[in-house]
């Protein structure tokens, strides 16, 4: 059964607040300082109702950026997991640039975890399965990439590359009109 501490945060707080407050928590999480101090209140606050006992050490929960398919993407590694559904790395994806974006029309960005499940762990790592939330709704979109590999949060980066295709061309084709 899966540690309710990294649970709640990643299934529960962490993507609640990220919709909740699409702009604000990117900017938030832009900035070293105030992304690692959200972290941890975040953190904090997964347990808050918690017995002391299962309480999880932030160990490991840190933070990255990177482009995937044209997208801005957060990605959170995350304190080891050692039961299914508890994540190795979450992912909030940015679908619109950030200049663009004003608070009035602020878009969700997509949440996606990388969890471990149930199986073997062979020479390509532990077993894994990428999820998406949207709302109330989870579901589980493939296999993942094998887990506790040193190349893992790039090949989770790589299946959302391939969930998430290419950006939609925004721009309207030039067009002539020739008369003969």
């Amino acid at each position: 059964m899966a540690r309710l501490h990294p649970y709640n945060f990643t299934h529960v707080l962490l993507p609640q607040l990220a919709w909740r407050r699409p702009a604000s928590v990117r900017r938030e999480l832009s900035d070293p300082y105030l992304a690692r101090e959200l972290l941890l209140y975040v953190w904090d606050k997964a347990a808050e109702n918690l017995p002391a006992a299962d309480k999880v050490t932030p160990k490991g929960l840190r933070l990255s950026w990177h482009e995937v398919a044209g997208r801005a993407t957060a990605l959170f590694h995350l304190p080891p997991p050692q039961s299914t559904t508890e994540a190795y790395y979450s992912a909030l994806v940015y679908e619109e640039d950030d200049e663009r974006e004003t608070e009035a029309e602020e878009k969700r960005p997509r949440y996606f975890t990388l969890e471990a499940t149930l199986g073997l762990s062979g020479l390509t790592g532990a077993p894994t399965v990428v999820g998406e939330w949207a709302g109330d709704t989870h579901r589980h979109l493939s296999r993942g990439p094998g887990a506790g590999q040193p190349d893992t949060a790039k090949a989770f980066l790589a299946v959302l590359a391939a969930v998430l295709g290419p950006l939609p061309d925004t721009e309207v084709p030039f067009m002539h009109i020739v008369r003969s």
